[in-house]
């Protein structure tokens, strides 16, 4: 979770600037625990219950990628909130937009 140094309203991973107010977010402080970048890959690694299917997903990816080539996917966007007035600051940007834009006129990011 990110957290606004400003207005101290939390959101999703997936954003990078406050909603309310414009401000970048800052990254929470992890916990004490495993910092491993690849902490994920080794997780349940020789443990019971543990499965090498994603490993097999992945495999799938690369022969897909192989044969058909680079498959675009639709990034993970973050759900837009809108001001009371209609105006919005983009949560990848940080721009304010006019009431009922479309369009982030920073980055040209849907209104989703």
């Amino acid at each position: 979770m990110r957290e606004c140094s400003k207005c101290k309203k939390q959101y999703e991973d997936n954003v990078t600037y406050c909603q309310n107010c414009g401000e970048k977010l800052t990254q929470k402080k992890a916990g004490k625990g495993v910092h491993d970048k690849n902490a994920r890959l080794w997780a349940g690694f020789n443990m019971k219950g543990s499965s090498l299917a994603p490993l097999a997903c992945m495999s799938n990816e690369n022969v897909a990628e192989r044969e058909f080539g680079k498959v675009s996917t639709i990034p993970d966007l973050a759900k837009v909130t809108p001001k009371e007035d209609g105006s919005w600051y983009c949560p990848d940007c940080g721009e304010h937009n006019a009431p009922y834009a479309k369009n982030c006129k920073g980055c040209g990011r849907d209104f989703v």
